[in-house]
C-alpha cells in the first residue's frame, strides 16, 4: 500500500490559499482515519483537518505562517 498525501483541503468556494497555524500530531505519530492533524486558518475561519487515512505520519510541513494554495501537500501519511 502506498503513501497517502495529506493536502490543504479547500473548504469553500472562495479559499484560493490558507496557513497551517498548529500541527495536533507530531512526526511519527501513529494516526487513525478522521484524526484531527492540523488547525488551518483561512481568510474566513479556523478550521480543523481530519486524517484521510490510518497510518504514520511524516514530512510535516513547517508551521511559519506562509499561506499556502490549496492542494498543497503539507505531510504523508505512510500505512
Amino acid at each position: 500500500m502506498a503513501a497517502v498525501e495529506v493536502i490543504l483541503p479547500k473548504v469553500d468556494m472562495d479559499m484560493e490559499s490558507g496557513v497551517i497555524a498548529k500541527w495536533l500530531v507530531q512526526e511519527g505519530q501513529r494516526v487513525e482515519e478522521g484524526t484531527l492533524l492540523f488547525e488551518m486558518e483561512t481568510g474566513k475561519a479556523m478550521m480543523e483537518v481530519e486524517s484521510p487515512s490510518a497510518g504514520v505520519i511524516r514530512d510535516l510541513a513547517p508551521v511559519d505562517g506562509r499561506e499556502l494554495p490549496v492542494g498543497t501537500q503539507v505531510a504523508w501519511i505512510d500505512p
